[in-house]
């Protein structure tokens, strides 16, 4: 039997949302933000996928993927582990940045995320940017929720193989991205956020 999901409805959130809807709405991706996942020895068992040579891997293909259409590739490491990839991504991206997600996210026409668990996630949903998520099988949503989602993030499917390896289809990434321009409804903050 499925939970039920808890929350309060707060003012903080509709004021950082009303103030990061007054940035310039995105009408055609060249640069996308690629988040990185906290390269640590601890695995997240919350989620799959959830270790950081499956996540390291992912975002290395993603980046010469991306790379490789034409994107120009930010990668924002997570702030937890910046030392630990320092030089691993430098021949993969355009740029590596560093400063809070907060301040930077407004350089990139478009937020890529390989796990929905961290606090930048949270935010992004509150922006005018286009999302794209990479969602592993196995990971546990409430129905609404998912549903809500999907209509504001580009959501592809992807799942490990028997080698703990993350995989995606290519041409579905590259589809979410152009598709994320238009895929960004609100619904899930004013069921949950406001």
């Amino acid at each position: 039997r499925t939970g039920s999901i808890t929350h309060t409805k707060q003012k903080h959130y509709s004021r950082v949302f009303q103030k990061l809807q007054r940035n310039k709405p995105v009408r055609n991706i060249k640069r996308i933000m690629l988040i990185g996942f906290p390269m640590t020895n601890i695995y997240y068992y919350g989620f799959s996928g959830g270790f950081a040579f499956a996540q390291l891997d992912m975002e290395i293909r993603l980046a010469k993927l991306l790379r490789k259409k034409g994107y120009y590739v930010i990668y924002k490491p997570h702030p937890m582990t910046m030392n630990e990839i320092e030089g691993i991504f430098d021949n993969y991206v355009d740029e590596i940045v560093e400063d809070e997600y907060e301040n930077v996210y407004d350089i990139a026409d478009c937020v890529m995320f390989g796990d929905y668990s961290t606090s930048t996630f949270g935010f992004s949903l509150l922006t005018n940017r286009p999302i794209v998520l990479i969602d592993i099988k196995g990971n546990y949503w409430f129905p609404k929720s998912f549903e809500l989602l999907n209509k504001r993030c580009s959501i592809v499917m992807a799942e490990l193989d028997e080698s703990g390896r993350i995989i995606f289809e290519e041409s579905e990434v590259l589809n979410a991205v152009e598709e994320s321009i238009s895929n960004i409804n609100y619904d899930i903050l004013h069921e949950f956020a406001f």
